[in-house]
């Protein structure tokens, strides 16, 4: 039994099935959702976040914004072996998760007085949130088939040397044999009745959130600096009623892990003319550390699954810049680019490593005062991964995405601006494999918000 949970294990490795639990986040208010080309942002305390630099721009005052997102989604997996498991009674199939997140939270606050500004944030940093798989996912069910399938190959195996050993006349030697063909035999049923029946749900979210200050060097030139604290937090938990027959003691494998960091963002913003300013914003990489608790179930230890592990699992530090002209006096134009650098952060899970090349973003928008009381804003962003074909995440895809944001700003009193706004992702699909056998990754995102601004002019 043992031997083949291992396999298992190795070949959740290889998946990278509880990789990437934490990964970069950019949907940090209702302003992105808007229009996703915020790098040069100097009116609205969500610079806080995207253009911290950008504070110091601001008019005198303190600034106080609050939202949430409601992210309506369907992650995809779907294996595509031509059906080389049928005879054994694993079929391709499709499996998706649909959880709709309510709450995602995000909070900024500037307060501006003539050269200095102070900033803050909190928001969702990164994480795939809350997914549920009722049928699993391609990847174990494939893992859990291919170790049956070995199981029976030992077993039939082990009956062959024990008639042998019993046409011989050594019946001890048989009775050996058998016993252990007995065991291969009983594994491979338990591990097939798990591939065709069990759960996955996970949970990786991880707060954040930054302090600092911005300071104007010259009338067209800041810099800013602030530290960001990081919580992580993740959980799985695999259930089956074979895990029994397994050993397990229960029907279900689960852990718990938590982590924390503190780490640095920086930036300038220059204006060489009054209608055209640039940005450009270093964050850190954050490397947080998980140690592991809470684990239930007598066969995660076969999955080197123990409380005090420990394991890092990094937010990659990335370089925003940004360029922005007031063409006109109601319409603003922008241009954003992100590049996160991947290969220099542990992306490590509970089980192994993944292997991610660099990603970027870009992204061009659009923001239109139509009158006193309302704005209008679009903007479109293409994003590209750093995945490889035999390094993703069958139950959080990684992929390229083309999305469309657009929303409106409306001022129903002085210093309110109430936010309402939204974001489609196009995301394409890609190929995934494990071995030589492909499952298609598919993905599909649609993200409405609610925000609240306020400004308190004379403190």
């Amino acid at each position: 039994m043992k031997k083949s949970v291992l396999f298992v294990a190795a070949a959740f490795t290889a998946a990278g099935l509880f990789a990437s639990g934490v990964e970069n986040k950019t949907n940090m208010s209702t302003g992105y959702l808007r229009n996703p080309s915020r790098n040069t942002e100097a009116k609205r305390p969500e610079a806080s976040y995207y253009n911290v630099a950008g504070t110091a721009f601001m008019a005198d005052g303190l600034y106080l914004e609050a939202g949430n997102q409601f992210v309506f989604k369907e992650y995809g997996n779907e294996l595509q072996t031509g059906n080389a498991f049928a005879s054994y009674g694993i079929n391709d199939y499709y499996s998706n998760d649909e959880t709709t997140v309510w709450l995602y939270p995000d909070a900024d606050f500037v307060y501006k007085h003539d050269k200095f500004a102070v900033f803050g944030n909190f928001g969702v940093y990164a994480g795939g949130g809350s997914l549920s798989y009722s049928e699993g996912t391609s990847a174990t069910t494939l893992l859990f088939g291919k170790s049956a399938l070995s199981y029976k190959q030992k077993a039939t195996q082990a009956y062959t040397a024990a008639a042998t050993y019993e046409a011989a006349g050594d019946s001890t030697t048989a009775a050996a044999y058998t016993a252990a063909g007995d065991q291969a035999s009983a594994a491979a049923t338990a591990l097939l009745g798990a591939a065709t029946n069990h759960s996955l749900d996970v949970t990786s979210i991880t707060y954040g959130g930054q302090l600092g200050v911005a300071y104007m060097f010259l009338d067209n030139l800041s810099f800013a600096a602030g530290l960001r604290y990081v919580h992580g937090t993740q959980s799985m938990e695999i259930q089956s009623s074979n895990f029994v027959a397994l050993g397990n003691g229960s029907d279900s494998i689960s852990y718990e892990a938590n982590g924390y960091t503190v780490s640095g963002v920086f930036g300038i913003h220059y204006r060489p003319i009054e209608e055209v300013d640039l940005a450009v914003q270093f964050q850190s990489k954050s490397s947080v550390k998980y140690e592991v608790k809470e684990v239930k179930g007598a066969l995660a230890s076969q999955f080197n699954i123990y409380n005090g592990k420990t394991f890092h699992t990094d937010l990659p530090a990335a370089l925003n810049l940004g360029a922005g002209w007031q063409v006109i006096e109601p319409l603003y134009l922008s241009a954003s680019f992100n590049w996160y650098f991947n290969k220099f952060a542990n992306q490590d899970s509970i089980l192994g490593e993944t292997d991610y090349d660099d990603s970027w973003e870009v992204a061009v928008g659009a923001d239109w005062d139509i009158c006193k009381w309302a704005s209008y804003s679009l903007g479109l962003q293409y994003g590209k991964q750093g995945t490889k074909d035999t390094s993703n995440s069958t139950f959080n895809p990684v992929l390229d995405s083309f999305c469309v944001g657009t929303g409106v700003e409306v001022y129903p009193a002085e210093n309110l601006t109430v936010t309402l706004s939204g974001l489609y992702a196009k995301y394409f699909d890609t190929d995934y494999y494990l071995e030589s056998y492909k499952t298609e990754l598919s993905k599909t995102v649609v993200n409405l918000s609610f925000g609240v601004t306020y400004k308190f002019p004379n403190l």
